[in-house]
């Protein structure tokens, strides 16, 4: 029967309520404050920094083991059963270079025979230096990850022009030290418009003279077919496993799949992929380890905070506020702490790894991407480290708060 009398029922909080009891529950005491977040933000500070550093490390070694040759395959003519080699086809490049794992191709043509190489034509032609000819089209080096102690290579805009780029034992042995120079290779003057560092992924070349393709088959008309054929492709593909990689390439470069060898610094890409799993997995572990020392250190202070307020917390229970409202504000105020030191975390944390990176040298890694997962986690360990406190908080009676307070 209706009395005319309205039903009894808890008394509710609204979300911006919450939020701004939260608020000054959280900033009430700025010392409090500061202590709470700064759990987190080093927690957080950490995390980014110490992820960041070992992703700088990381780039760096990764690159140093990419430079030796971790992710080059060296694609060349195979045999046939008289031993006799079988040409590669000229399509090989394209459809290689077409391959979604292949990030650049080079490609080395024939050299002409018994071709001899001197520093001028007062040196006798009895004295061998062990130099070899080598014939590139545009591109090569760039697929080899070489680079130049001097000058520059060979391009689509001087490839048919007498120049030469040296090896950097080849320019030793000739006398060669700067760009500008000449040399003499069967009788005929080159310009040497570049020199080479060491190539430890492909060494041959440390010793060998370097010429553009089209000035070779133009220069030498009897061997051009000969020079048109393709004595190696060098392929920089993206990090995967080497035997995989291997068929991808023979299948590409013959679509028979044989009468091509490809061979790869296969140790060299299985300590590269090893290297890059352990590397991040550390990063994962010590990020864990930061936010679960940042979420103790939050949950330490809460409830260090419940036990300060105990007659708070019985004044508005005594005015009617409901368990769950009281869990709701503390585990909120966890939250907004979270909020504020972790965004300090994250601009302490990116600051110290740039910092490192440009003093060592090594690149920055950072991932800045992952910057907002990281404030979000760490809002989300501080809310979760919230729940015991707030939970005995919202365990008092009122009177049993106000008689403790």
């Amino acid at each position: 029967m209706n009395d005319g009398t309205r039903p009894t029922r808890p008394i509710g909080t609204r979300v911006m309520d919450l939020l701004h009891t939260a608020w000054i529950g959280a900033t009430g005491q700025a010392s409090r404050t500061v202590l709470a977040s700064l759990g987190i933000a080093l927690g957080v500070a950490a995390y980014v920094a110490l992820s960041g550093i070992a992703a700088s490390n990381q780039t760096a070694l990764l690159a140093r083991l990419d430079a030796l040759g971790a992710n080059l395959q060296v694609v060349t003519p195979g045999q046939d059963a008289a031993r006799q080699p079988i040409p590669l086809p000229q399509y090989a490049p394209k459809t290689i270079a077409r391959q979604p794992q292949v990030e650049q191709v080079g490609v080395f043509d024939t050299p002409p025979e018994n071709a001899r190489i001197f520093k001028n034509e007062f040196v006798p032609k009895s004295n061998g230096n062990a130099l070899a000819l080598s014939v590139m089209r545009p591109g090569a080096l760039a697929a080899l990850g070489a680079s130049f102690a001097q000058g520059h290579g060979i391009d689509a805009d001087n490839e048919d022009l007498p120049v030469a780029v040296l090896g950097s034992e080849a320019a030793y042995r000739l006398g060669v030290t700067t760009t500008g120079d000449r040399i003499l290779i069967d009788d005929a003057w080159y310009g040497v418009i570049g020199i080479l560092d060491p190539i430890p992924q492909a060494q041959s070349l440390d010793s060998s003279v370097i010429i553009g393709s089209e000035y070779a088959k133009a220069h030498y008309p009897d061997q051009s077919p000969t020079i048109s054929r393709i004595s190696a492709i060098y392929v920089r593909t993206k990090p995967g496993d080497a035997e995989t990689l291997r068929r991808m390439l023979a299948h590409a470069a013959n679509f028979t799949g044989t009468g091509v060898t490809v061979n790869a610094a296969a140790d060299l890409s299985e300590a590269r992929n090893a290297t890059d799993g352990s590397l991040t997995a550390l990063g994962l572990t010590i990020g864990a380890i930061a936010l679960a020392v940042g979420g103790m250190s939050i949950a330490n202070m809460m409830i260090v905070t419940v036990t300060e307020r105990r007659g708070e917390i019985g004044l508005r229970r005594a005015l009617g506020a409901t368990p769950g409202a009281i869990r709701m504000q503390f585990v909120t105020e966890a939250a907004l702490l979270s909020t504020l030191g972790g965004f300090a975390g994250i601009l302490l944390g990116a600051g110290t790894a740039i910092g490192v990176a440009l003093s060592t040298g090594q690149p920055i890694a950072l991932d800045w991407t992952s910057l907002p997962t990281a404030w979000c986690a760490a809002i989300l360990v501080g809310a979760l480290a919230g729940i015991h406190p707030a939970s005995r908080a919202a365990r008092l009676t009122p009177t049993a708060a106000l008689r403790g307070d």
